[in-house]
């Protein structure tokens, strides 16, 4: 199978040229230059009886065969006939191949998820119609289990209508108290060790030691006592303190400040500093100010029925299970400071959910992590930033095995963590403009495909290079448009300025928007 990478014809007749047969016809005279990768063959091969694709090139074309480029209807039958050999059960269509528009490229559905995929794209290459498409495909299958993280609300048109393409939830953001229909609170109890440390503790202080200590063994001995007295003594036993258990955040408070102004007996009965006196006044005064602070409200002031031991089955019932198939996330109101802390905490919390899951009845599950470089950063100063990144690269390394993919979507790929790009055996990658992100998806690709690339800055909208395991061929591809569009085209800017003004009434009302911080009218 020959990839035809560049081509360049030089049309001049070489008729000086003393090395030319004087007999050899004036047509055959010039010299075409093709260049091309050897990327598998098509034959019968052992144990089959009908012509099979198979990657990689077992025997090699001898010097001076003939080869020919495939066109039109052949090009049509040879993608026919490799799209084929997928069983009809794992044929994923996404769209024609440019080559021949009449051709259907069709990538294995098993493959593009079980090995993680990467979805890359400069902005208004067609990102969010590309992950629509991929919804609406898998919206059609009787079980599906996808988890959009939608930064921006571009998906939310996807969970409207009579035969929504997904179930919409939203996180809480600053305004929120109450909960509401499909609103979601991530409560503090929630948090394993690592993540309150990098929460609520400064590491330069010189008493974060102490800090760390007596967190830990306030938070373990709460959720003990909580256990206890609801009856659930055999929990009680075998539990840790990263377990997610409800424990009271103002008892928590109450004997953090006990410790800070602790007095003990002294050695002649004079009351002495205990050991901790004085030494967690800036912890209790950090820890305060994040439960005060509005922007945590999705995880400081949960309302009551959030706190519950019961809380966190209706979460897995409502994110983990096929009813319904697709859940769409909304973070767009979340600031972007605590933006890494909320994904990175609910994305720990639903694979270990899934971990746990007897492997009997676990049912594969799919991150789609739109706008990835946001919280899935190639660098990280914030400890809690750092221990958000940590539960996606584990998520990427090990949670194949359990049945957790990642579909990692991004304009920005050089910004993204190596470690999880490099765990992508798919990629879908649309117009990049940037050499930076250019290069990173050269990186990505074999040694082979590095023609391929070239074609990266000169893809139309709604192109794409299809690479990887789940496509047979590598390609280029046309993908079809989504039947429901996400809530992200491109505006007219032109046109817009020449036919629409504004309303002086709707930029108040923007204003008092960003003051309340949020967007729910009133």
């Amino acid at each position: 199978m020959l990839d035809r990478v560049t081509r360049d014809l030089q049309d001049d007749v070489i008729e000086d040229d003393p090395t030319i047969d004087e007999g050899v016809p004036t047509e055959t005279r010039q010299r075409d230059l093709v260049r091309v990768v050897l990327l598998g063959t098509y034959r019968t091969v052992e144990g089959t009886k009908t012509n099979t694709f198979k990657r990689g090139a077992d025997s090699y074309p001898l010097v001076e065969s003939l080869c020919w480029v495939l066109e039109g209807p052949n090009l049509q039958k040879l993608m026919g006939l490799l799209s084929q050999q997928l069983e009809p059960e794992k044929r994923l269509q996404l769209g024609t191949f440019v080559s021949d528009p009449t051709a259907k490229a069709v990538a294995d559905g098993d493959r593009l998820f079980q090995r993680h995929a990467a979805l890359l794209g400069s902005t208004g290459s067609g990102k969010s119609w590309s992950v629509a498409l991929i919804l609406e495909r898998a919206h059609a299958l009787a079980h599906p289990n996808l988890i959009v993280f939608d930064m921006h609300g571009e998906y939310t048109p996807l969970t409207a209508g009579e035969d929504p393409v997904a179930s919409g939830f939203r996180i809480a953001g600053p305004a929120e108290r109450a909960g509401e229909q499909g609103t979601l609170f991530l409560p503090w109890w929630l948090l394993n060790q690592e993540e309150m440390q990098a929460l609520l503790l400064d590491r330069s202080e010189a008493n974060a030691p102490n800090q760390a200590a007596r967190l830990l063994h306030h938070v373990r001995e709460l959720k003990h006592e909580q256990l206890i007295a609801e009856g659930r003594t055999d929990l009680a036993q075998r539990f840790t303190v990263d377990s997610p258990i409800p424990f009271s955040l103002d008892e928590l408070l109450a004997r953090l400040e006990a410790d800070d102004s602790e007095m003990v007996p002294g050695a002649r009965s004079a009351p002495v500093a205990g050991p901790f006196k004085g030494k967690l006044t800036r912890f209790i005064a950090r820890l305060r100010s994040r439960i005060e602070d509005r922007r945590y409200g999705f995880m400081f002031a949960p309302p009551q029925s959030d706190v519950g031991y019961e809380w966190l089955h209706e979460l897995a019932k409502q994110l983990l299970g096929t009813s319904p198939g697709i859940k769409v996330i909304d973070f767009s109101e979340v600031p972007s400071d605590v933006l890494p802390v909320v994904v990175g905490v609910l994305a720990r919390v639903l694979y270990e959910i899934h971990f746990w899951t007897d492997e009997d009845v676990r049912t594969p599950v799919t991150f789609v992590c739109d706008e990835a470089h946001l919280y899935l950063p190639a660098s990280v100063a914030d400890p809690a930033e750092q221990r958000a990144l940590d539960s996606f690269e584990k998520i990427a390394k090990e949670g194949r095995k359990y049945g957790i993919s990642l579909l990692v979507v991004s304009q920005r790929p050089s910004d993204v963590s190596r470690t999880v790009l490099s765990q992508c055996n798919n990629f879908i990658v649309l117009r990049l403009t940037n050499d930076q992100d250019q290069a990173v998806v050269k990186r990505l690709m074999p040694d082979s495909m590095e023609g391929i690339a070239a074609a990266l800055p000169l893809l139309d909208v709604g192109e794409a290079l299809l690479l990887g395991d789940a496509i047979i061929l590598p390609t280029r591809i046309r993908l079809d448009p989504p039947k429901v569009k996400p809530a992200s085209a491109t505006r007219n800017f032109w046109t817009e300025w020449n036919e629409n003004s504004v309303d002086e009434l709707d930029l108040v009302a923007a204003v008092e928007a960003m003051r309340a911080q949020t967007r729910t009218k009133a």
